[in-house]
């Protein structure tokens, strides 16, 4: 791709926004099948910021890193090289003493949206830089921070090389940092003043920040001798204090420590968390947290079956027989796609329910295991239910990989043969297939933990009845008749009691026409809670008006 065909068309609307793009900034990216590319939910919200904004019109670019995986084939179909009277476009980024230089891989969607992806596997690079994108979330210390600096002062200076004069700059958790550190840094260098607080003012301006989770890993923590050892040498050679720097993200609770998430929100004019809970826990850990909420949204287009919009054509809404076929239809192709990838043969006509997300322990996947006998009795009671259980967890995650090797232990006992499956291989192919399929959408973190949790909303988008505990988004919604809100206390069986008491009896209810009105009625509600508030187009409106456009 030659640097000149990086140019912006925009919807009307967004007119202003033409020659100065809305950048994002994420350490993770889900828009192919390469599990490498992301961790989980961020990178999946991320993938989705990114074509509601191509589809909206909207004048965005999105900035990445490049991990290895089977990504270094889809980049040779999707992606291009940025060039320059034919030889790649380099960006930088100073790392003590040396400097690591990255090519740049481009894709563009829609008229309006770019994903750039920096790459250091070039022969610019040392070995041992060259490996610094080599996998996400690297858990050595080392190369993970190298990552975050070049995502950030990387990820800048190359919109500088483009000529890219961005409106906004929003940057998703600590990981992008570095990017408030570069504008820092070439504000000072422009107006030739050492007056820090002069200058974290200005670039405040331009800068939104999104905190993603309560917890403290979103980010780095460094200690003061080697964050001057990082970046020191960067800061002499612009006649800056690294210390002064140091303080701005200098950790409230334990000295001398820098945490990239509190430089990030001191260098932010606008904060937000991801729900209104959210915000609300953010503010018992943190006092003095000004976050305020963003509820995410998912793309329609994306998560939701073409059957739904295909049907609907013209009509005010769907018959109770329209919604009931294509939901058969939909559990139908889940069944077929568990078969071929597992060769368990589940039943297209029983009530299938779901629990697919990352194996974090807040998560809590292992209750539904509590009581294997009634969880049996579930499954081979008068009126039947089955289970499919998928997710991942990150490589460095001892627990979550030992849960997932557990769980897939107990589903092995044959007494839970073609009634529990658990999917391997996680990926959105995965995700859509179990969106699309299910009938239950089984959600069990403990309570202000899951700062808002999307998969459930991509779910009921197809019409997938929530049973959850009420935490994230879940919590903004009377579930009254719709879902069923599962309690802190005893969630285990509280699990058992619903799926026997309240969703077996609801599923198998059938009317004189041979349709579970009941049912089908709770669907319908579930849907349009969705569709009306919880869509990406409504989350990208509101950052609109509340982060980018008031910036």
């Amino acid at each position: 791709m030659d640097v000149k065909t990086i140019t912006f068309n925009s919807a009307p609307e967004y007119k202003r926004l033409e020659n100065a793009p809305v950048v994002f900034f994420c350490a993770e990216y889900a828009l192919g099948e390469d599990s490498s590319m992301y961790a989980g939910g961020l990178g999946v919200l991320a993938g989705d910021f990114v074509l509601e904004a191509a589809d909206e019109g909207l004048p965005f670019v999105a900035i990445g890193l490049k991990y290895k995986g089977s990504m270094a084939t889809e980049c040779i179909k999707d992606f291009s090289v940025i060039e320059r009277a034919g030889k790649p476009v380099l960006t930088d980024a100073p790392y003590g003493e040396e400097t690591v230089r990255a090519r740049v891989w481009a894709r563009r969607f829609g008229k309006s949206a770019y994903l750039l992806l920096l790459d250091t596997d070039i022969s610019e690079n040392s070995p041992e830089n060259k490996a610094i994108t080599n996998r996400l979330y690297d858990s050595n210390p080392n190369i993970q921070t190298k990552q975050e600096i070049l995502l950030g002062i990387g990820g800048v200076r190359i919109l500088s090389k483009l000529g890219i004069t961005p409106s906004a700059y929003h940057l998703n958790e600590g990981h992008t940092a570095f990017a408030a550190f570069e504008l820092l840094m070439q504000k000072i260098t422009a107006n030739k003043t050492k007056d820090i607080k002069t200058a974290v003012a200005s670039i405040k301006e331009k800068i939104a920040a999104t905190k993603h989770t309560i917890f403290s890993l979103s980010g780095l923590s460094v200690s003061e001798e080697k964050f001057g050892a990082l970046v020191g040498p960067y800061c002499q050679a612009n006649g800056i204090s690294a210390n002064d720097i140091f303080k701005l993200g200098e950790n409230k609770n334990i000295a001398k420590i820098f945490s990239t998430t509190q430089f990030l929100l001191n260098c932010a004019q606008r904060q937000n968390g991801v729900s209104i809970l959210h915000t609300v826990f953010e503010k018992l850990a943190h006092p003095d947290s000004i976050l305020f909420p963003i509820t995410n949204g998912v793309f329609v287009k994306r998560w939701q079956a073409d059957a739904w919009r295909i049907n609907l054509k013209d009509k005010t809404q769907l018959t109770d027989e329209t919604i009931w076929q294509i939901k058969r239809d939909l559990r139908e192709g889940l069944v077929n796609f568990v078969a071929a990838k597992t060769g368990v043969t589940l039943d297209a006509d029983a009530c299938t329910i779901v629990w697919s997300r990352r194996f974090a322990r807040y998560k809590r996947p292992e209750l539904l295991f509590s009581d294997l006998a009634r969880l049996e009795r579930i499954c081979f009671g008068h009126s039947k239910a089955q289970f499919i259980i998928s997710g991942q967890a990150h490589e460095s995650d001892t627990a979550g990989l030992k849960t997932i090797e557990k769980i897939k232990t107990i589903i092995k006992n044959p007494v839970f043969n073609n009634k529990i499956v658990y999917l391997e291989d996680y990926s959105t192919t995965v995700a859509k297939e179990l969106v699309l399929g299910a009938d239950v959408w089984l959600n069990t973190p403990e309570r202000g933990f899951e700062a808002c949790g999307t998969s459930g909303m991509k779910a009921g988008l197809n019409g997938a009845i929530q049973v959850s505990t009420s935490d994230g988004w879940i919590d903004e919604v009377n579930w009254s008749n719709i879902g069923f809100i599962l309690p802190g206390d005893d969630t285990a069986t509280a699990i058992y009691d619903t799926v026997e008491k309240e969703i077996i009896p609801l599923f198998y209810k059938r009317g004189t026409e041979g349709l579970p009105s009941e049912w089908v009625k709770r669907m319908r509600a579930t849907q349009k809670i969705v569709a009306s508030s919880f869509t990406a187009g409504r989350m990208l409106h509101d950052y609109l008006k509340k982060s980018y456009l008031v910036l």
